[in-house]
């Protein structure tokens, strides 16, 4: 098959790297895949790589992020239709305006369109007050039906994106779920070496039970909730550790200043093997979200690393996370507003070392329920079927 693959955020060596992972698969299964991404990439093991040189940062305001989109989408359509024999057109949102381009190609191209959603857009930033203008809420609201209505097969990132979308009158079958990826022999790889060589870097990590944050510092990943545990927390043995950059970060390093958080350790953004390291060397990692519930079907990818490095994660939101971790006693979500709860819980595993360890093997044994390779060949596996069916129709 031949696959062109559009995602404005795409990265192989930072950040998240699920559609690098995804285009790997597929090439190594034969398939002729052609990436078009805003970023600045090289073409890299048997994938083509077609950059828009469209430029996007998480510091970006609001209407210099919409202007990216725009763009990108433009450029993003120009290179796609210039690509010959297509089988299969894969968009991956965010943003809503890459379906766009996905259902576009499809109908000019007369190909196979499947729409990946990682975010439930337009909901989120509409109910994040984000977006209040009543018209351009009609009008998204719009797209993405008509997007979901074009896609031969959406892609859900958890099984309450799944839910979400059912209620807006999609067809269950026509919606599979493949969650994030639990990369366990990555993690396993990872050498003392590698561990002292960051310790070395950051001393500061010595001697401590780490708690660590490590992604994008942004609205909605809610970095305040940490500098609140952190006000709270009286065991001076804990360390909570914040890696990584974004428009909060210069407001939030003032404000744990401010406050003497001597428990606050901000750390630059990191490479990805750096990061995946940095969680090695952590005791419990740490995935926060604000207070609203729509966020609870998200699916971050820093949540699978954390369970393929087999480490206790708190979550401060309920849903299906939750409902996983407690199914294999491998840790538990916590209501928002109970930030005393989620305290003397990470508390208890810092002092109780017995404890910790029986949470740390369930968490080994639940990562295996997302397993990369697994889901990777379920995902291919999908992708034949939609060629094959369509073949059939033709």
């Amino acid at each position: 098959m031949k696959i062109v693959y559009l995602h404005q955020y795409f990265e192989k060596d930072k950040g998240g790297t699920r559609s690098y992972e995804i285009a790997k698969k597929l090439v190594a299964e034969g398939h002729q895949v052609t990436v078009i991404t805003g970023n600045e990439v090289s073409s890299c093991e048997g994938i083509t790589i077609i950059s828009t040189k469209t430029p996007y940062r998480q510091e970006y305001g609001y209407l210099r992020r919409i202007l990216s989109f725009l763009i990108y989408m433009l450029k993003s359509l120009f290179y796609a239709l210039l690509e010959k024999d297509i089988d299969i057109v894969y968009a991956t949102s965010t943003p809503l305006t890459v379906g766009l381009v996905g259902k576009w190609v499809a109908s000019i191209k007369k190909c196979a369109f499947v729409f990946e959603v990682r975010d439930l857009w337009p909901d989120v930033p509409i109910q994040l007050g984000i977006i209040k203008n009543h018209f351009l809420i009609k009008i998204l609201y719009r797209i993405e039906s008509g997007i979901y209505n074009k896609a031969d097969k959406i892609i859900a990132l958890s099984e309450g994106m799944k839910i979400d979308i059912i209620q807006k009158g999609i067809h269950p079958n026509r919606i599979e779920v493949i969650t994030n990826f639990a990369d366990i022999n990555r993690f396993k790889a990872i050498s003392i070496t590698d561990q002292i060589r960051l310790y070395t870097k950051y001393p500061q990590l010595q001697n401590k039970f780490i708690s660590l944050y490590a992604g994008t510092i942004g609205f909605v990943n809610h970095i305040d909730y940490i500098l609140k545990l952190a006000e709270s927390t009286t065991h001076d043995k804990i360390l909570y550790v914040i890696v990584g950059d974004g428009k909060e970060k210069p407001r939030l390093m003032r404000e744990a200043k401010l406050a003497k958080l001597t428990n606050v350790l901000f750390l630059d953004a990191v490479s990805k093997a750096e990061a995946q390291t940095l969680m090695t060397m952590s005791d419990v990692g740490m995935c926060f979200v604000r207070d609203k519930e729509i966020l609870n079907r998200n699916s971050q990818n820093k949540l699978f690393d954390f369970w393929a490095a087999g480490k206790p994660t708190l979550i401060n939101y309920k849903g299906w996370q939750d409902e996983v971790m407690r199914e294999f006693k491998a840790g538990q979500g916590f209501d928002y507003e109970n930030l005393d709860d989620l305290r003397l819980y990470l508390e208890n595993l810092s002092i109780h070392k017995k404890h910790y360890k029986e949470v740390q093997q369930q968490v080994v044994q639940l990562a295996t329920q997302y397993k990369k390779e697994d889901l990777l060949d379920r995902l291919n596996d999908i992708l034949q079927n939609i060629n094959k069916e369509r073949a059939t129709l033709l």
